[in-house]
């Protein structure tokens, strides 16, 4: 009896440590989903995780990937299944649908309470109206890594249909610099395209009005004209510094314009399209290119 006390004396302390853990944890993630209720902070801002119930096994591994951890408690346990019990803090790094044993996560973009409107696109990223392709958190893509692949991918794809130039015309017009827009700047520098990038914030779009010294980048990234670059627990101040220092050794900063709101994309015959942008500074200004078939596309981003 007494070397059964031994032996079973250990293991009840030891459930006993994790039972009260556990609860606290869960206790911990109620109040945190609570607040978010609370504030109506209840709908992600991009990219985020569905847990699917049935498969969850409650093993806590999502919690424990997130990199938004301890900062910020987006994923929590409560009744022993994984929840989003902070969804206005998750960016989508994607870091716990891969750490999930059960497969029981799915990356989605936008919610059921409000649904999303996510362009009809082709392989290229070209959209129902020819000549418009839409790339990165437009299209649906919130998570920074693949949106930097979709810019890339839709200009060269756009390069692969060019055909003569003709002067005066741009062979693209990019709407925005966040991330898709800012890898498509650089993708259409590496091909010697005629192009310029309309943005009415600044360097980073969406990145740059995240919180101060929010995480954003975990895994690496392939950036036009750099190459392959391997990103460990970036906030954001690193990346758009990062990003900023891409710009002006590249040269594509010669092509950004800054501080210019886009008013409309109207339609210039039969070929092509005008784009009217607003600037701070300047007013109103005109850029032009021709659409599919005329070898002038644009890149909305």
């Amino acid at each position: 009896m007494s070397l059964l006390a031994v032996y079973l004396l250990p293991l009840l302390l030891i459930w006993g440590w994790y039972h009260i853990r556990r609860k606290r944890l869960e206790d911990a993630s109620r109040t945190v989903r609570e607040q978010s209720v609370a504030a109506g902070l209840i709908d992600p801002a991009s990219l985020h995780p569905v847990i699917d119930p049935v498969r969850c096994i409650g093993c806590g591994s999502c919690v424990k990937a997130c990199p938004e951890q301890p900062e910020h408690h987006v994923l929590g346990l409560i009744d022993g299944k994984a929840h989003l019990v902070s969804p206005t803090d998750c960016i989508g790094h994607g870091a716990c649908r891969a750490a999930c044993p059960a497969d029981a996560i799915t990356l989605v973009f936008g919610t059921e309470r409000r649904g999303v409107e996510i362009p009809l696109l082709s392989p290229d990223f070209e959209s129902t109206v020819p000549g418009l392709f839409v790339a990165g958190e437009l299209g649906g893509m919130g998570l920074i890594r693949n949106a930097l692949a979709q810019g890339r991918q839709a200009v060269d794809a756009i390069h692969r249909k060019l055909r003569t130039a003709i002067p005066g015309q741009l062979d693209l017009v990019i709407v925005g610099a966040g991330p898709a827009g800012f890898s498509a700047s650089l993708a259409a520098k590496s091909h010697k395209m005629q192009f310029v990038t309309i943005e009415q914030e600044s360097l980073g779009g969406s990145v740059f009005q995240y919180p101060r010294a929010k995480l954003v980048m975990t895994q690496p990234a392939e950036i036009p004209l750099v190459g392959k670059v391997s990103f460990r627990q970036t906030s954001k101040e690193d990346l758009l510094a990062f990003w900023q220092d891409i710009e002006r050794k590249t040269g594509v900063a010669g092509s950004m314009r800054y501080r210019e709101r886009v008013e409309s994309v109207d339609r210039d015959g039969a070929q092509g399209f005008i784009v009217r942008p607003h600037s701070r500074n300047t007013g109103q200004r005109k850029y032009c290119w021709r659409s599919a078939g005329a070898a002038r596309h644009a890149s909305s981003t």
